[in-house]
């Protein structure tokens, strides 16, 4: 993940979470769930990087699914961004991972990265028919809007989501101006809220001004750019999980927490954390990957 991404001065830079807003709370009903489902996870498994870290030294590239399935419940899955996946393609992934185990695919980005959105109905209904082949091991899709498409847009992102029945997706929004304009956010929460859509929660070091800290669901997914274990990559995580406790003692679901960060064999060491400081202030387990060699040591950030 490019967007926000900073490669100097991180010390420099404020990453306080903002407070929650008061109708998350609202949101959440005010009563803690039974059981609360966690998925944590990577934007890839085919790297290369981690064979001998976290897949054996034997593993080859037509089993890095299998291989990625065995350390982490889930995958926010990028590359459905790129290009329109084939159902054997689906079906072979399927197969290779566990009963348990969570797809959470990008739209794809000829929808998506389109000046006018409600244009692109047609095809996002043809990637809403073949999300289908994911069967019970889908997770939840996400629409990624580009930081060109500001609140201008508003229009038309509601007439897309009108038209598209999107119910159960997250949406995550990068211009700035979404989030400047109160009665303008407001507007797209409420939207939201009523039509089922989880607002995604973004959070990059250069790009402050987009973490909003609004449910709209009982799903907190947060897609979190991580700075290759500099050590505001530990107190970000911190803040995270003290947000995610008071949000499950007031009825949250659902977390989806996926990790990127410039060095691809780093990513399982975030999510290790993040798991770990997870179950020791809110008790929730989650199996942590399990790493075969220590972190490599070099960093070029700091």
């Amino acid at each position: 993940m490019e967007f926000g991404r900073v490669s100097h001065n991180l010390d420099a830079i404020n990453f306080t979470l903002p407070p929650s807003h008061p109708g998350s709370l609202k949101v959440l009903g005010e009563q803690k769930a039974k059981q609360v489902k966690v998925y944590v996870g990577c934007p890839i498994w085919n790297d290369a990087s981690f064979v001998g870290r976290i897949y054996p030294s034997h593993a080859r590239p037509s089993n890095y699914v299998k291989y990625y399935a065995k350390q982490f419940n889930s995958i926010e899955l990028n590359i459905s961004h790129y290009q329109q996946l084939d159902p054997l393609r689906i079906q072979h992934w399927v197969e290779l991972t566990p009963n348990d185990f969570k797809f959470f695919p990008k739209v794809q980005n000829l929808i998506s990265h389109t000046p006018i959105l409600r244009q692109n109905a047609d095809v996002m209904r043809d990637f809403l028919n073949n999300m289908k082949h994911f069967g019970n091991k889908l997770g939840m899709p996400f629409l990624q809007l580009p930081e060109s498409y500001d609140s201008s847009k508003l229009n038309d992102l509601l007439s897309f989501l009108d038209d598209v029945a999107m119910s159960g997706f997250a949406i995550e929004l990068r211009h700035q101006s979404w989030f400047k304009n109160e009665d303008i956010l407001k507007q797209v929460c409420n939207y939201f809220y009523k039509n089922n859509l989880t607002f995604l929660l973004l959070d990059t070091g250069g790009k402050r001004e987009v973490i909003h800290q609004r449910l709209t669901s009982k799903t907190a997914f947060i897609r979190f750019l991580a700075n290759d274990l500099h050590p505001t990559d530990h107190t970000r995580i911190n803040d995270w999980i003290k947000q995610l406790a008071i949000w499950i003692e007031h009825g949250l679901e659902e977390i989806c927490f996926f990790v990127h960060s410039p060095t691809n064999a780093l990513m399982p060491d975030i999510v290790t954390y993040f798991i770990k400081t997870l179950q020791k202030e809110t008790g929730i387990k989650i199996e942590a990957p399990k790493m075969n060699t220590p972190a490599p040591i070099e960093n070029k950030l700091f």
